[in-house]
């Protein structure tokens, strides 16, 4: 195991981390996820880079849901279905506030279910929407073991794969530290499809993306 990604079972010195604008990898429902302060300009440039993940493609979000309200903008249907969803693998596509528009993409972000007991700790103990983009780099396989997050995080980035337009102190040799502080310990996850990218359109549930989550089931529980 790398000294840099250290298995952690404390909740509260991963959400520690993440409020020091670092990266920590957390169990979810489907996979291992990669979790910053969203509201932290640097820490979302970070788990960008970190995974090589290009700037037009959008950064899904979870938080607790006494957070709802202050950083979403949700329709009476879609706070209905994320109640009937709870513990789903599930990614409804909703309207930011302001203060989360940043990561909006067509004027939407993707409110990531909360279907992990860790998940769920992280975000209380976080008091922050976090990121829920999968722990691996764009493109390749998700993560369920923490070997596989050690394997594809080997250690800083090399200077070499920074972009034009990233940090120019560069990673290596810098306090810009580009690896994660921690991994949540959830010990070895089933392999299960991704979460099922959704959103509402009146009476209608559209798929963006089909994971676990059938048109049908969601279909249902919003009838």
């Amino acid at each position: 195991m790398s000294v840099y990604t250290p298995l952690i079972k404390d909740v509260a010195a991963a959400a520690r981390h993440i409020a020091a604008g670092r990266v920590v990898a957390v169990p979810t429902g489907t996979s291992y996820g990669l979790a910053v302060d969203t509201l932290q300009g640097w820490a979302v440039q970070r788990v960008r880079v970190l995974k090589q993940r290009p700037a037009d493609k959008a950064l899904t979000v979870f938080m607790a849901d006494s957070l709802l309200d202050e950083f979403l903008d949700l329709a009476d249907s879609e706070r209905s279905l994320l109640q009937l969803m709870q513990n789903r693998s599930l990614t409804l596509l909703v309207k930011p506030r302001p203060s989360l528009a940043h990561l909006a993409q067509d004027g939407l972000v993707g409110l990531r279910v909360i279907d992990h007991p860790l998940m769920r700790a992280l975000a209380m103990a976080a008091k922050v929407p976090l990121t829920a983009t999968s722990a691996n780099r764009s493109g390749a396989a998700a993560c369920f073991t923490a070997d596989c997050i050690t394997d594809a995080f080997p250690g800083l980035l090399p200077d070499e794969l920074l972009q034009e337009g990233d940090n120019p102190r560069g990673a290596t040799g810098t306090t810009y530290d580009l690896s994660l502080a921690g991994l949540l310990d959830g010990g070895e996850l089933p392999d299960k499809p991704p979460t099922t990218i959704a959103k509402i359109d009146g009476d209608t549930i559209t798929i963006a993306r089909q994971g676990a989550l059938s048109q049908e089931e969601l279909a249902q529980a919003l009838a």
